[in-house]
């Protein structure tokens, strides 16, 4: 109980930075998704208050109102069919043939090879927060050995590419390991922490620096080959985790869109079938006045949904579109 109150008390203080410091990226991507859907439909649900009001929709007429039902009614009956649709088309590539599985299995055990080699560990975490956390310890070990290195007839460009190398990468691990203390955090923060950085820079900084220098010590060398090579690595997880994260949030998105969907579609039949009644409105003029923006309000709690959710996959997609040797200029 106190690990479980002690990481959501930590979970809080990290929306409530972003949130504070980095709103639009909170907004976009690292904001909880439920919460984020919270406030969109908050400000529908003010708009529609202001609008009945002010006046500006007096909700007399039947006509409008049942033609905005029936718009709701249709228009989430289709998103539910497509979103559902999109997420049976993924689940479908998760059916394999077990000689699928096992070729699957194999290119898993090697990358984990990889990972025991560039980082001299023999035993490497399963955990994603705890995987991350190894390959950013190994970085800020072999920049600490980078620091004890003389830098013997080094010239000032060189010199100054290596200060920024380490700076920042150290600037940049600190951060990450920050983020990743304490117990597993899972696919989500272990993607968010590494997601705002372009790798192929440094990467391309130590190849850079390994290639110009004639005699290059053998320990710096050594460091910077142990550097380049965990930093493929962890892009290589970068994209990884990235693909488990996209189809966890798609079921995530399907499983609360039905959640949310099929009560909303009910009460807002049943709100169409009570104008069906012969005389007058179904409802007196106060209570209409607050039970049609309700309605109205929670028919478009599916959309909102689906934006909150595809605001974060498309933005993600985004800043990893590019893979290394290249890079591109919209990482952000």
């Amino acid at each position: 109980m106190p690990s479980r109150r002690a990481d959501a008390k930590f979970e809080f203080d990290v929306e409530l930075g972003a949130l504070k410091y980095r709103p639009v990226d909170w907004l976009l991507l690292s904001g909880n998704r439920l919460l984020v859907s919270g406030l969109l439909i908050g400000f529908v649900a003010a708009v529609l208050a202001w609008a009945v009001v002010s006046g500006l929709a007096p909700l007399r007429e039947r006509t409008p109102v049942l033609f905005l039902l029936f718009a709701l009614i249709g228009g989430n009956f289709t998103l539910i069919s497509i979103v559902v649709s999109i997420s049976q088309f993924v689940l479908s590539r998760h059916l394999e043939s077990p000689g699928e599985i096992r070729s699957g299995l194999r290119e898993m055990v090697e990358y984990r090879r990889y990972v025991s080699e560039a980082t001299g560990e023999s035993v490497v975490p399963v955990s994603p927060s705890a995987f991350m956390s190894l390959l950013f310890g190994n970085v800020k070990r072999e920049l600490e050995r980078l620091r004890g290195i003389e830098w013997e007839g080094a010239n000032a460009d060189l010199r100054s590419e290596g200060k920024m190398l380490s700076d920042e990468l150290e600037a940049h691990a600190e951060h990450v390991l920050w983020l990743l203390r304490g117990s597993d955090r899972g696919t989500r923060y272990a993607l968010l922490a590494v997601l705002d950085t372009n790798y192929s820079r440094y990467f391309d900084a130590a190849y850079r620096i390994r290639a110009e220098y004639d005699d290059l010590p053998p320990s710096a060398a050594e460091s910077l080959n142990t550097l380049e090579r965990t930093v493929e690595q962890i892009d290589v997880a970068r994209r990884y985790f990235k693909t488990v994260f996209i189809q966890s949030e798609l079921a995530s998105l399907s499983r609360r869109l039905l959640y949310v969907g099929i009560p909303v579609q009910i009460v807002s039949v049943v709100l169409m079938l009570l104008f069906t009644v012969p005389e007058g409105g179904p409802f007196p003029v106060p209570a209409a006045d607050l039970v049609i923006p309700a309605v109205v309000t929670a028919g478009f709690t599916p959309i909102v949904l689906l934006t909150a959710y595809f605001l974060r996959l498309a933005t993600l997609v985004r800043r990893t579109a590019a893979m290394y040797p290249f890079t591109n200029s919209v990482d952000r």
